[in-house]
């Protein structure tokens, strides 16, 4: 029980400093974003590049798909994770399936998604786009789902008191 604590408190920090870091993202202008997204996209083509040098990558479709990819999908999968590892650790609310529990963990996603886009929409050089929030929300629910699906079963294989 005390470890479950200590897990609660961890997660707890970390769900907490990745959605202060996507809302801190978002209050980046559009020129330094855009600067950091190039240089991550750079860095992946280049390596692919190196690895197979026929590759002829197109740097603009592909630094538009790694900011899709890494900026959103991924970024609010691992929010999606440690959010519902925090409430998986929780000694209130426990693992069992619950849809008071899913209720409220997709509700911080979309809410976070939504707050980031908003945040976007007014910040100079950037743009808040509804596809976005859906790129955003698709894998935290993912990451999210999977993760509160494969705690379940292994409390319940392991008869671990929920």
């Amino acid at each position: 029980m005390k470890a479950r604590k200590i897990l609660f408190y961890i997660f707890a920090c970390i769900a907490l400093a990745i959605n202060v870091l996507i809302i801190v993202e978002s209050c980046i202008g559009g020129e330094g974003s855009a600067s950091q997204s190039i240089s991550v996209s750079e860095s992946i083509a280049d390596a692919i590049e190196s690895l197979f040098p026929d590759s002829n990558i197109d740097h603009v479709a592909f630094h538009s798909a790694i900011r899709k990819i890494v900026g959103h999908f991924l970024l609010f999968g691992l929010s999606g994770i440690f959010t519902c590892l925090t409430f998986v650790m929780n000694d209130y609310l426990r693992v069992k399936f619950k849809w008071k529990n899913i209720i409220i963990i997709a509700s911080i996603g979309l809410t976070v998604a939504f707050i980031s886009e908003l945040i976007q929409y007014f910040t100079p050089g950037r743009y808040g786009a509804l596809l976005d929030i859906l790129i955003d929300y698709a894998g935290y629910i993912l990451f999210g789902g999977l993760t509160y699906l494969i705690t379940y079963l292994i409390f319940k294989k392991h008869n671990i008191e929920q």
